[in-house]
């Protein structure tokens, strides 16, 4: 049975079945929600008897169907609003035929957009430029100066535009929304959203004709250029009159006499541009159109960068608890670079691996193993979190993590041992409570604290936030080479940041990779609960 979720505003198309889906903050969830009352897997949405219906998944903040809390898996019916927390979900009706949307002609949707910029002369005296305004100065302006029914209509169609925009799911589907319903209400020929890359130049994300194929004239990059650094919108009434265009023989050829450029701004920020041209048979552009498109822009560019916060919350929620995402997404201005540049910094590193876990792995089913590996993985991950730690990655039954880093910590060793004191215990409690039948299971955990090398390293396709140096080496060949099953093995530098209270030295090791003799320290865990603080 197909249909089609709204969750936390945006749109999801599911296939459901009997297994069903299942929502929640947590890597396993189908439907991944950014919010932190949101339980790892907090609900699922199934078949029953060729009924959809919802359960809740024992959450922390428990499941509402229509203001009443689920006990019990309930049909769900289109309409119905879901609450997982605060995150709203519902099964939205089948789209009405005739939307904005519908019969778009979106080239270079499925491929790279076949459109180029081309540089012309430009003379500003041949264009009106408004410089930018917020939404809320052209609400204002709407209001106070237009009479009582143009402002009523303009604030209607602001309305459904942001009703719109908010069940776009996905930067392309938003992008394909905000042009439906730019070209709807300003009739054009062709319409262009250029967004700007990391180095400040546009790129065409989205193009639109009115008839596929008809023009394939480069636009002006100097109109959208000038729209974007200058933060106007720019209107040119006649484009064959325009000083700027006297060399254009293009625009001679195809007939092109008005374009409209208006930049895509949100705190501060210079998105991109919405750009749209068309002839005289059309009438050109007026007045109207151009604090039509700027106000449209205004929702736009917030809707833009929403879509493109969340995909970079979504990337740091891999690695970085929700408070550490927050304090990375403050500190950066919500711009990606600056967050996970390449570094060097002070950190401690944990290695954990469960003992013997491929052994006796051999003889069980797979559902059942990747059931217990994850149950354990989830335990141990948020003892990281908890204490301000980035999890690395996990390398099949290990575990890889540091703290001090993307955030500087002066405290990393410190956590990083409690952490793993933390992690051990947790372990036990999983052990005590596991079924009848499941093997008992034991960590070794290896810590080694100094400088090393933190960023974002890969492809362009991928790209991965890690660490790197001989600090990171070592606390691997202490989790492989020296640590037991049951023990905490931290490095000499870890142990000289946290004190010698709770730590047992050890006999000297020569470590594969390790030019020098080690002398590591144990960590008497078990003495203490996991909250107990370690140092002198």
């Amino acid at each position: 049975m197909k249909l089609t979720l709204q969750v936390d505003g945006a749109l999801h198309p599911v296939t459901l079945t009997e297994e069903g889906v299942t929502l929640g903050r947590g890597d396993q969830a189908t439907i991944r929600i950014q919010a932190n009352a949101v339980s790892r897997v907090h609900a699922r949405i199934f078949l029953k008897d060729g009924q959809p219906h919802v359960m809740d998944m024992k959450s922390l903040n428990g499941t509402t169907l229509n203001g009443v809390v689920l006990a019990e898996p309930a049909p769900l019916h289109p309409g119905d609003t879901v609450l997982l927390g605060e995150a709203v979900v519902r099964w939205m009706p089948e789209p009405v035929p005739g939307s904005p949307t519908q019969g778009l002609n979106l080239a270079g949707r499925t491929a790279a957009p076949k459109i180029s910029l081309e540089d012309r002369a430009f003379d500003a005296s041949g264009s009106i430029l408004v410089p930018h305004a917020s939404l809320e100065a052209m609400l204002a302006q709407a209001g106070g100066q237009h009479p009582a029914g143009d402002a009523v209509t303009l604030f209607q169609r602001l309305a459904s535009m942001a009703g719109t925009l908010l069940r776009a799911a996905g930067l392309a589907e938003l992008l394909e929304s905000v042009m439906g319903l730019v070209t709807a209400q300003i009739p054009c020929q062709r319409g262009f959203i250029l967004l700007a890359d990391a180095n400040g130049e546009l790129v065409p994300e989205l193009v639109w004709e009115e008839q596929a194929g008809q023009n394939a004239n480069p636009i002006s990059r100097t109109i959208a250029r000038t729209a974007m650094k200058d933060r106007v919108a720019i209107l040119t009434t006649d484009a064959r009159m325009d000083p700027r265009f006297s060399a254009g023989e293009s625009i001679k050829i195809h007939g092109i006499t008005s374009a409209l450029c208006a930049p895509l701004i949100v705190e501060n920020q210079s998105l991109g541009v919405i750009y749209l041209e068309t002839s005289l048979s059309k009438g050109g552009f007026k007045r109207e159109d151009e604090h039509l498109l700027s106000a449209m822009a205004n929702f736009a560019a917030v809707g833009i960068q929403r879509e493109r916060e969340a995909k970079f919350r979504q990337r740091l929620e891999r690695y970085h608890s929700p408070a550490v995402v927050d304090q990375i997404l403050k500190s950066s201005q919500n711009k990606e670079a600056p967050a996970l540049q390449a570094q060097r910094c002070q950190i401690s590193v944990l290695f954990a691996d469960i003992s013997g876990f491929t052994r006796m792995s051999e003889g069980m089913e797979p559902l059942v193993l990747a059931g217990i590996l994850n149950r354990t993985f989830e335990a141990m991950t948020d003892q990281i979190f908890s204490r301000g730690g980035t999890l690395d990655k996990y390398i099949g039954d290990a575990i890889m993590a540091f703290f001090g880093a993307p955030n500087p910590d002066p405290d990393h060793a410190r956590h990083a041992v409690e952490a793993a004191a933390a992690m051990q215990e947790t372990l036990r409690t999983l052990n005590e409570a596991r079924p009848e039948g499941y093997p008992e299971l034991k960590m070794r955990i290896g810590i080694n604290s100094g400088e090393a090398f933190a960023g974002d390293i890969g492809c362009e396709k991928r790209m991965d936030y890690t660490v790197m140096g001989s600090t990171v080496n070592l606390a691997s060949r202490l989790e492989s080479g020296v640590a037991k099953p049951g023990q905490i093995v931290i490095g000499p530098r870890t142990a000289e940041l946290v004190g010698a209270a709770r730590l047992r030295q050890l006999e000297g090791f020569q470590l594969k990779g390790i030019e020098h003799e080690v002398r590591p320290f144990e960590v008497v865990w078990e003495e203490d609960r996991p909250t107990a603080a370690y140092g002198g």
